[in-house]
């Protein structure tokens, strides 16, 4: 076991067992430790206030104290790490422990674990103490299986139509057959869950390696465009033929290709499941040989491991765009004479509205940011690969946009591509989009050092040609920029003449 960790248990333990509280820890903490796993939260269920005690343990750990339910009478600590540590400690829902699991949301998660099997001067890395099951979770964890504590327990609480997603998404489990009517049954409570719970429970499905199946389960019973109705119009939208799927279909085939793709770069989180073999995109289950192997993987799976709020990684949010990036497609369809469909504007509209969503779902403003970004110029590189030629200052200007985004949206368009084709994909062609990448990924990551430091100033251009500030002045900046990264000036001098031309235009 880590040992902060460990370290925090037996604080807990000695703390409660001096006031004589007794004290579990419950849901995931205990499945993961009674799994022989360290966990990376605590969840307590007390028996006393679990506010009070919270806020008493805050105070001396040096924690920060939340408040999280007053009339649950939860509350949550956050110790400083490096790492920080979250502890969500609440009291009993019933009379005895027993009664509390029993009323939980899944049987995976009605385990408990007295803590006082934690208490100082145990034996190092002792196991946990016996495990509190009354509705058979262990045997359902080994089965593989998800099922609820009781037929009111997702009426209970809308939130758990989603966890069960996430569930199944992290822990490789099936749900039983009577969970997808509960779910259904539930969902319309949904509107009424808080944003933030909901945004939590999404990215942690978004950050498991198989999260496009269970995204479909979720649409299946109605939740996904309960919590997103701005897709249902995609549904039935149709599509050319170069789509082989309408346009909600594809934009989930897209998860599933993000899937396939990241799988190759980044461990799982927090030990989660290994997706299996039929959540494979389409294109990969038609042609198993295509590679998986992307250029720069290590910078690559660095950048998407990158934490965001909430401590969801950034691959989290790619994958959200990737479910949003075709949300306008209905609302910009237009049918032409010859028979062709255009699809004009769709990813500027497409922006605003997942900004919107971003916004509703209580998303940190520079994730808001990064998901807009994503879904209005996932066109870029399909209009790049169209050019006749691809010149530095193409590549140039799409990285001085995209800024850090930039690698982000090509393997979103690697992604949509697999989307896009499907069965029809080739291996060729495959093989193609992964060496135009490349050359892209080169100018980003290998970029001549000469070209990192600007050649010359608005302070230098006001000098020397009497610009005064304003838009004209930073257009000349921007293409001194452009033909300094593309490696078409290189000095000073050769910046200046750069200037003088454009002043002149």
């Amino acid at each position: 076991m880590a040992p902060a960790i460990s370290a925090a248990l037996n604080d807990l333990a000695a703390f409660f067992a001096a006031r004589g509280v007794a004290a579990w820890l419950v849901g995931g903490a205990a499945r993961d430790l009674a799994r022989g796993r360290t966990p990376t939260d605590l969840d307590l269920a007390v028996a006393g206030d679990g506010l009070g005690l919270a806020r008493e343990f805050a105070n001396r750990a040096g924690g920060a104290f939340v408040r999280l339910d007053a009339p649950r009478g939860t509350g949550r600590v956050v110790l400083p790490g490096p790492p920080a540590l979250t502890i969500d400690i609440a009291a009993l829902r019933a009379p005895t422990i027993e009664g509390d699991l029993q009323v939980r949301d899944f049987t995976v998660n009605a385990l408990a674990i007295p803590l006082a099997t934690h208490l100082p001067g145990g034996p190092d890395g002792a196991p946990p103490g016996p495990v509190v099951d009354p509705t058979g979770g262990l045997a359902d964890l080994a089965a593989g299986v998800l099922r609820p504590c009781g037929p009111l327990a997702l009426a209970d609480d809308p939130l758990r139509v989603l966890r069960a997603g996430r569930l199944c998404a992290t822990l490789g489990l099936q749900p039983v057959a009577e969970l997808e009517s509960l779910m259904a049954s539930a969902t319309p409570g949904l509107d009424t869950v808080a944003p933030e719970r909901v945004r939590d429970e999404l990215l942690k499905l978004l950050d498991a390696p198989a999260s496009a199946p269970w995204l479909r389960y979720l649409d299946a019973c109605g939740a996904l465009s309960r919590v997103f109705p701005e897709l249902e119009p995609a549904r039935a939208c149709a599509q050319p033929r170069v789509h082989f799927l309408p346009v909600l279909a594809h934009m989930l085939e897209t998860v599933a290709a993000l899937d396939w793709l990241v799988g190759g770069l980044l461990p799982p989180a927090d030990g989660a499941a290994a997706p299996p073999a039929l959540s494979l995109p389409e294109a990969v289950k038609a042609h198993p040989t295509l590679a998986r192997a992307l250029p720069y993987s290590d910078r690559l799976a660095t950048l998407l491991a990158e934490p965001r709020g909430g401590g969801h990684r950034r691959v989290a949010l790619l994958k959200l765009a990737a479910l949003l990036h075709d949300n306008a497609k209905p609302q910009t369809k237009v049918a032409h004479p010859d028979g062709s469909v255009s699809f004009y504007g769709h990813q500027e509209l497409g922006a605003e509205v997942a900004g919107r969503i971003g916004r509703r779902l209580r998303l940190a403003r520079r994730d808001v940011a990064y998901v807009t970004l994503v879904v209005r110029e996932h066109m870029r590189p399909g209009q790049l690969r169209a050019a006749e030629v691809l010149t530095p200052r193409a590549v140039a200007r799409f990285f001085r946009d995209l800024g850090d985004a930039g690698p982000d949206v090509l393997i979103h368009e690697l992604a949509d591509h697999l989307a896009t084709r499907g069965p029809q994909a080739t291996v060729a062609g495959w093989s193609d989009h992964l060496t135009w990448v490349r050359t892209l990924l080169d100018a980003y990551y290998a970029p001549a050092k000469a070209r990192s430091v600007p050649l010359l100033t608005g302070h230098d251009l006001m000098a020397e040609l009497g610009l005064a500030p304003g838009p004209r002045l930073g257009q000349i900046l921007r293409e001194i920029a452009e033909a300094q990264a593309a490696g078409e000036i290189s000095s000073r001098d050769e910046a200046l003449a750069l200037a003088r031309r454009v002043k002149g235009r």
